[in-house]
Parts: C-alpha cells; sequence; structure tokens
C-alpha cells in the first residue's frame, strides 16, 4: 500500500492510501487537529513498521477498512473487535506521544509506568516492546517528522505500507 500525507497551502494535511488492489480511501483532518492527525499517523507507521505489525491501523486499511470508519461516529464509541496488534499500537502512539516532551523520546521507564497506569489491569503491566524497540520506534518517527516538515506546500510525503525488508529500520 501507498501512504501519501499531502500538505496544502489552503487547507489541512490529507491522508490517501493507495492499496495493492487498486482501491483507496483518503482522510482529511480538521483545521483544529491536522497536526495532530499528522504525527500521530506517521508515529503508527514507525510503531506498526518497526514491529512488523499487520492488523494494527495501517494493516486494516491495507486490508480495505476506510480511513474514515475508525473511532467513533455521532458519539458513539467504535466496538468492533479489533486485534491485540490494533489495541496494543493504539495505547503505544498515544502513550508514546503524550511522555514525548517538547520532541524528547521517553525513556523507557517512563513508557512502562504510563502502560501500567493505562491498563485497569487488562493488560500486562508492560508494554509489549523493549527498550531497543522503543528506541527506533522514536528514531524512525523523528526522521519522519522532519521529512514532514521538510515537505513543501502542495507536495506529499509518501511512504510504503508495510515497510520494504531493505528499509527496516536498524536498533
Amino acid at each position: 500500500m501507498l501512504i501519501r500525507f499531502a500538505k496544502h497551502a489552503n487547507r489541512p494535511a490529507t491522508l490517501n492510501c493507495l492499496r495493492d488492489d487498486g482501491s483507496a480511501t483518503w482522510f482529511t483532518a480538521s483545521p483544529a487537529n491536522a497536526d495532530f492527525f499528522v504525527y500521530h499517523d506517521l508515529l503508527h507507521y514507525a510503531v506498526e513498521a518497526t514491529l512488523g505489525y499487520s492488523t494494527a491501523f495501517f494493516g486494516l486499511v491495507a486490508a480495505g477498512r476506510d480511513l474514515n470508519d475508525f473511532g467513533s461516529e455521532e458519539g458513539t464509541p467504535d466496538v468492533r473487535a479489533y486485534s491485540v496488534e490494533a489495541i496494543d499500537t493504539e495505547r503505544l502512539v498515544g502513550l508514546i506521544q503524550t511522555v514525548s516532551s517538547q520532541g524528547v523520546p521517553p525513556s523507557y521507564e517512563a513508557l512502562c509506568e504510563a502502560w501500567s497506569s493505562s491498563t485497569n489491569g487488562d493488560s500486562s503491566e508492560r508494554p509489549p516492546i523493549d527498550e531497543a524497540q522503543l528506541a527506533t520506534i522514536c528514531a524512525v518517527w523523528q526522521n519522519l517528522t522532519q521529512r514532514w516538515k521538510a515537505t513543501e506546500v502542495n507536495h506529499t510525503l509518501e511512504l510504503a505500507f508495510p515497510r520494504e525488508e531493505s528499509a527496516q529500520p536498524t536498533a
């Protein structure tokens, strides 16, 4: 699947995914959350590509899920079944974003503490990644955010999913 984050002059960023079967889905951020959505989805990519996940956010999109078909609809929570990968990825992405301070990646200890606090006893007390994986995820995310910042208006940042083996991040 080809993932395109597009930067526009007079409107918020858009995310377009062109699946291997030729079908496509796209999402336009609201002006209020445009930056959040781009960095959040770039972090999803970093987590899923680094861990080799295929059934989390981008894996679901690659399998046919519409980008506008996530989360809640008119205040009604999404009750569809999600894989453990999808649930863990969403939690990891949220916590890494929350624990990151002014662009500084979180320490593994801070992530573990946040993970434990967020589980409410419904998951392990430690995140499903180790310290080296967190470092790789944060390095990939930092690289992607720098690439996004360098993307000129009316241009796109393109990523392949799943990530090619030759482009896999190294720790």
